[in-house]
């Protein structure tokens, strides 16, 4: 009986069975989507609800939450299609590997604290130019690392697709070079 009514209910909005009011309002299940949307849509809020939890830590590396948040996910993204791309080369995740990518991570985030630091000591003796040169540092290594993390995520992704490790990299060098033609 109730079968019957809801189903009634749903050829009212034209829909055919409860499948296709699913579709309707989560139209990712059609295109095998769902996980990964759910996947991000978890991962933002609960790295903010972390950042918020731990304030000091946007502070000690001189950079706003969302940016700490932005970079932690491209971490996230690379350690995730560096274990995809193994794992099509056959290669057997293990702990020292992880170990080396956290390293990496450790060692990116002292690089990008430190010009801060230095800065604001600068800045507080009123040193103004030394003070510039030290966030000119840390501007560009953050933008460095930045361009690193998506090279290697390109790496991952082309290894992913069955292409050689470098095939994006050289894509994008060919266009760049292109232009300077």
């Amino acid at each position: 009986m109730i079968s019957s009514l809801l189903t009634r209910m749903l050829v009212t909005f034209d829909y055919e069975d409860l499948r296709a009011l699913f579709q309707s309002i989560a139209p990712s299940c059609k295109y095998s989507l769902t996980r990964p949307l759910l996947l991000v849509s978890l991962t933002f809020p609960g790295l903010s609800g972390l950042a918020s939890l731990i304030p000091d830590i946007p502070l000690a590396l001189g950079i706003q939450t969302a940016a700490l948040i932005m970079m932690l996910m491209a971490f996230v993204v690379e350690l995730l299609s560096g274990i995809a791309a193994s794992r099509i080369k056959k290669q057997r995740f293990s702990s020292f590997r992880l170990s080396r990518f956290s390293f990496k991570v450790f060692i990116y985030l002292v690089l990008i604290a430190i010009p801060y630091h230095w800065s604001q000591n600068y800045a507080a003796k009123g040193e103004a130019v030394m003070a510039e040169c030290f966030d000119w540092l840390q501007n560009f290594l953050i933008i460095h690392i930045a361009q690193e993390n998506m090279v290697s995520i390109l790496e991952n992704l082309a290894v992913i697709e069955g292409k050689e490790k470098s095939a994006w990299i050289e894509s994008i060098k060919t266009k760049i070079t292109s232009l300077w033609r």
